[in-house]
């Protein structure tokens, strides 16, 4: 059998070198990266349809060559995740006499939009009182990215450096598809996390359950990036949802 596949969608802002401390850590996965457009390219992207796609992309090729397909969505990621994995699920690509397809979304303190939803929506219409706009450049940087993101990370300072401007217009575009009512989904709380503080994400997911959601969590004392402060602990749990059954 071909080894399961491991989809890493980082979130706003973050280069795909992002999630390699715990790729390193999971070896026996084939893993990879999404490269987000709106973060690459921010100036000219102008809605999530670039960015679905290079989601779209990598999970197809993974389904295609048969493999068992779980989605690693970090943050903001949730949004162009949700809405590129319309019609590849495992389930319905077995229907069609097709092999591999995605098994399970897991989510790391990640927005879950309703169809329809963007992250601003989400938020009652208005941005974080954290994101800091430069509306000449259509971009979003947070304000203070190692105090919000990497507080308990210790080369958080490092990793605040290496964050890039965030196309503007992937915030207020609206969703698409609502996968989680389609696949199952795992979701990491992260209960020291300052940006999406712990209630927020409690709300999301409870949401999202009430819709018809099967969401199983798990909690973690760590920040937005719990694999860079506790990396083992995010590794095992990720292997315990390729494995475990609901």
């Amino acid at each position: 059998m071909s080894k399961p596949a491991l989809i890493f969608a980082p979130g706003a802002w973050c280069p795909p070198t992002i999630f390699d401390s715990l790729i390193e850590k999971l070896d026996d996965y084939d893993c990879h990266t999404v490269s987000f457009p709106s973060v690459q390219d921010p100036k000219t992207v102008q809605d999530l349809e670039p960015d679905i796609a290079a989601v779209r992309s990598l999970v197809e090729k993974a389904a295609d060559v048969g493999q068992d397909v779980f989605v690693v969505a970090h943050s903001w990621a949730g949004v162009p995740v949700n809405s590129a994995l319309d019609g590849v699920a495992k389930y319905e690509r077995e229907s069609s006499g097709k092999r591999g397809g995605v098994v399970r979304i897991i989510f790391i303190s990640a927005v879950i939009p309703a169809l329809g939803e963007s992250l601003v929506g989400l938020f009652g219409g208005a941005p974080p009182p954290w994101f800091v706009r430069d509306e000449p450049n259509g971009t979003v940087m947070p304000s203070d990215p190692q105090a919000l993101l990497f507080h308990d990370v210790p080369d958080g300072a490092e990793w605040a450096k290496t964050l890039r401007p965030h196309a503007w217009a992937t915030n207020t575009a609206p969703a698409t598809n609502a996968a989680y009512l389609e696949l199952p989904a795992s979701y990491l709380l992260c209960e020291d996390d300052q940006a999406f503080p712990l209630p927020v994400q409690q709300v999301m997911v409870e949401r999202a359950k009430r819709k018809g959601g099967l969401i199983k969590t798990e909690k973690i004392k760590a920040s937005h990036f719990p694999w860079l402060s506790r990396a083992d602990e995010v590794a095992s749990y990720i292997r315990r949802q390729t494995t475990e059954t609901d």
